[in-house]
């Protein structure tokens, strides 16, 4: 338990009060909780999936992604940002590691953060209530994947102790948890949706790993949200081309 709510903590914003002193040991213990904690996250947005259709979709929209960053704290979007940066300026390892450290943004990082919210905001109010429910947890679950055949690319950082500790058992019950989850609904639409994310955020991290010689906590963070995105439109593309037919 002490695991789960410490995971909790770090990863949303909710005002859960614990008692007992941080530890490493149950911190790492709490790696196995991403999908779960993926899933609070997508059960707190479902509500609002109850006036999709009495409002404007793009408000409806909005409305979702506002309370999504106030239960994150845009924990990730730092990530996605300091990724982009660093990767994108074609610079050699360490130049994109010491851009990715710094706290300023660049251009890169912007066009990023751009392209996200109008990508979250249109595909959101295209979304029906089982897509915004699991979007949340098909990011943590892939991100959860990632980390289990990746290495940490540098000798420290806060994100070394969640690859470091995540193993190919951890990889493989996230993505049970999120398979067993779309059977349950019985929409499995949203599996060929997660199976097209997983192959495309494989190959995008790969080629992540082989600049860096690993991953890091942004590069963690950048594919938690870029696979909610791409969750989000391929989820939407095979939903149209099965209405085609």
């Amino acid at each position: 338990m002490k695991g789960f709510i410490l995971m909790l903590t770090f990863m949303t914003r909710f005002p859960v009060n614990y008692y007992f002193e941080f530890n490493r040991s149950d911190f790492i213990k709490g790696i196995k909780y991403m999908p779960i904690i993926g899933l609070i996250v997508g059960a707190c947005l479902y509500p609002i999936t109850f006036i999709n259709g009495k409002v404007d979709p793009s408000v409806f929209a909005i409305l979702v992604l506002m309370v999504y960053l106030m239960i994150t704290g845009g924990l990730h979007l730092d990530g996605l940002a300091d990724v982009s940066d660093g990767l994108l300026s074609c610079r050699d390892k360490e130049r994109m590691f010491e851009i990715m450290k710094d706290s300023r943004i660049g251009a890169f990082g912007v066009i990023a953060l751009i392209f996200y919210f109008i990508s979250m905001t249109v595909l959101l109010g295209l979304s029906e209530a089982t897509t915004i429910l699991l979007f949340p947890l098909v990011g943590r679950s892939i991100a959860m994947m990632v980390c289990s055949v990746s290495k940490y690319a540098r000798l420290a950082g806060l994100g070394k102790d969640v690859v470091d500790e995540t193993t190919y058992r951890h990889g493989i019950g996230a993505a049970l948890f999120v398979i067993l989850m779309i059977i349950g609904l019985k929409q499995y639409i949203l599996l060929g949706g997660f199976v097209i994310t997983s192959i495309i955020v494989g190959c995008l991290v790969r080629s992540i790993h082989k600049k860096l010689d690993g991953i890091t906590g942004d590069v963690v963070g950048m594919t938690i949200e870029s696979s909610q995105v791409i969750f989000l439109l391929s989820t939407y593309l095979l939903n149209q081309l099965m209405m085609v037919q």
